[in-house]
């Protein structure tokens, strides 16, 4: 990456190397590794290697049973077995010229990764680090031919980094014979730059593509009979992968980016689907601490590992717990059941999973008429089983008499009083994973039951609607 500490221009140009070979592309390649032992000296190659590299690109015939049926010879001009080590080897042997031409110029570098060829030219005067700039693509494009290779204009880019105070500045440079735009940012081993390192290309690319990706597991992860949490949580890195590529060049920056709610909306909805969420529901500090240990001389044992990280992970809990304990915030009931037990909860036993319908219970946000009547899906919010008033959350685990049977068995295993809360599940089941798995039985009975009910009156109410609208006059 090139940095202009003097306040002045920087332009930056994408040159891609195309396998668009003549016939004698190979051999060109070849002659150039032959003749060229000085840069196999500098790169470090032993003798018996230099010798076995010539050796594999002298007198190479292919056998093969031509139409006749008879073998015949072919000599070998080009192409290495496929996935040899080979293959990168005498490429970079090669390559190494086109490389060394910025060599003498301390104000421009060349950098090449696989066939992506970077120029990078800084100065402080526009019309001196263009023509730089220009006389460098003619040196290089020359060697890549030589190399027997083609310059894909087609896919070069150019940029042209500079101050706010700069109004006026070059709108393209010359490849060849082909003009190129300069571009308001650059793709570079999958990361937008832009002309003053904001990242927002990049950032809103990531997030297209996130979103992409997402809609695409989101058919992988039904609510309803899909994976459990641990295998969601799989699907959840492949998103977050695909987010966080690249961090460490832009992390620095998005603390400050108008685009950080974005990716926070693109991160809740990957939480939402691990834990079988509504929509509606809200939601390197360790190395840094053994490097000083290692610095102070200290023994890094196991103990001492284990020690920092539960350090670690009690502040964590002590900031979210700060956070989730503000006024005003939304999730009350979920945080009046887990804020409590939060370290307990966050380490429970991996089978302690939430599924579809534990998520209900501990947010509220499902089949109760409380909710459903919030969101205009009812006109009132009393129970279907019994007549109550308010069917929510407590009402549906702890008082209807639908399931009071079931319930029974439920306090008996849990150990629960007769006015229990779901803090007190909570309590219950974070440290037992049968615990967990009863409630979590009970709870899909329930649900489902209700969903069931739920289901039968909509479809009586269209039914209703349909006969009403056909026994009406014409």
């Amino acid at each position: 990456m090139g940095d202009n500490k003097k306040g002045g221009d920087l332009m930056r140009v994408n040159e891609v190397p195309l396998p668009q070979r003549t016939p004698k592309a190979r051999p060109r390649i070849k002659s150039n590794i032959q003749l060229a032992p000085l840069t196999m000296r500098r790169k470090g190659f032993l003798p018996y290697i230099q010798r076995i590299l010539d050796s594999y690109l002298t007198d190479r015939t292919i056998w093969f049973t031509g139409m006749d049926g008879k073998r015949h010879a072919k000599a070998m001009e080009a192409g290495v077995p496929q996935g040899s080590v080979l293959g990168p080897v005498l490429w970079n042997i090669a390559f190494d010229k086109v490389l060394n031409l910025a060599d003498d110029d301390e104000k421009s570098d060349i950098i090449c990764y696989a066939d992506d060829t970077l120029i990078v030219s800084t100065g402080k005067d526009r019309r001196h680090v263009r023509l730089r700039t220009s006389m460098l693509l003619i040196k290089v494009i020359k060697r890549i031919s030589e190399l027997g290779l083609k310059v894909s204009t087609e896919k070069t880019e150019a940029m042209l980094f500079h101050g706010k105070e700069v109004k006026v500045f070059p709108r393209h440079i010359t490849v060849g014979e082909a003009p190129i735009d300069l571009a308001p940012s650059i793709k570079y081993l999958g990361i937008l730059i832009d002309v003053h390192w904001t990242f927002s290309h990049h950032f809103r690319y990531i997030e297209e593509k996130a979103n992409r990706v997402i809609r695409a597991l989101n058919w992988l992860m039904p609510n309803l009979k899909g994976p459990d949490e641990r295998r969601r949580r799989l699907f959840a890195n492949v998103i977050m992968s695909v987010i966080l590529y690249g961090a460490p060049v832009w992390g620095d920056v998005l603390a400050t980016s108008r685009l950080l709610p974005a990716l926070y909306r693109l991160q809740r909805t990957v939480a939402q689907r691990v834990i079988s969420a509504y929509r509606t529901v809200m939601c390197k500090r360790i190395y840094e601490q053994i490097k000083a240990r290692i610095e102070d001389g200290d023994l890094l044992t196991d103990g001492v590992r284990k020690e920092i990280k539960d350090a670690e992970f009690m502040r964590l809990c002590e900031r979210w717990r700060e956070q989730l304990e503000r006024p005003n915030t939304p999730g009350e009931l979920t945080k009046m059941a887990v804020v409590p037990r939060l370290e307990a909860w966050l380490s429970r036993d991996s089978g302690s999973s939430m599924s579809f319908h534990l998520t209900q219970i501990f947010t509220g946000h499902g089949s109760f008429g409380k909710f459903l009547a919030k969101i205009g899906k009812r006109v009132d919010t009393t129970c279907v089983f019994c007549g109550e008033d308010m069917d929510d959350v407590h009402h549906t685990i702890r008082d209807c008499p639908m399931w009071d049977t079931q319930r029974i068995t439920l306090r008996r295993k849990l150990g629960l009083a007769r006015d229990f809360t779901l803090s007190d599940v909570v309590e219950a089941i974070v440290g037992s994973e049968d615990c967990w798995r009863t409630f979590s039985a009970y709870v899909e009975e329930v649900m489902r039951e209700k969903e069931d009910e739920e289901r039968r009156r909509e479809r009586a109410r269209i039914s209703s609607s349909s006969s009403t609208g056909d026994d009406e006059p014409g």
